[in-house]
């Protein structure tokens, strides 16, 4: 009788154990769906490379006379974006009309995510477009996605664009003097 109790005590435990392993391990099956928060998205800001050959902040200077390695004006910039992995667009325009005349970019593309904050872009601008004697405005538009190209700058989502803007005053021999002013 002794043996009795001891192996009763086991089978109770051994059975409780497999009960409880049951109940544990079957788990439950959730019929609700669950509902993420989609990621925010901030705007795109852009500034100029430290070291830029035409920054932000001062009206450019081009003689299209002088000995040079370029024959291209380069944009050199710093697109910032906490959205790491979204793809950005961009659009570049020459001397735009007010509005609502028409415009049209003279360079657009994407701007690849680089997996950080900052972006390091650069664009060029073939001297060949830069008619001297002028103050020539260049703007760099950068957005999230363009909505179209019957309003060119337009951001799909309000909001979600930086644009900024060169003035460079270009000369060459026969023309060196800036008849039309930076405005």
């Amino acid at each position: 009788m002794s043996f009795a109790f001891p192996l009763l005590r086991m089978l109770f435990f051994a059975s409780g154990a497999a009960l409880s392993a049951c109940a544990l391990l079957g788990g439950c099956i959730a019929t609700d769906t669950i509902e993420f928060e989609p990621d925010e998205n901030f705007p795109p800001s852009i500034v100029s490379q430290p070291n830029a050959d035409f920054p932000l902040n001062a009206i450019g200077q081009i003689n299209k006379d002088d000995p040079a390695d370029r024959v291209e004006m380069p944009l050199q910039v710093i697109v910032r974006d906490p959205n790491f992995d979204q793809t950005l667009e961009y659009r570049i325009f020459l001397d735009s009309p007010p509005p609502p005349a028409s415009e049209f970019p003279i360079l657009s593309g994407d701007i690849d995510s680089s997996g950080s904050l900052e972006r390091d872009s650069e664009f060029a601008i073939p001297y060949e477009l830069l008619a001297p004697g002028i103050c020539h405005k260049i703007e760099l538009v950068v957005v999230g996605q363009f909505l179209n190209f019957v309003e060119p700058r337009r951001p799909v989502e309000p909001g979600d664009v930086d644009e900024v803007t060169w003035w460079v005053e270009v000369v060459d021999d026969d023309n060196p003097v800036i008849v039309q002013e930076c405005r």
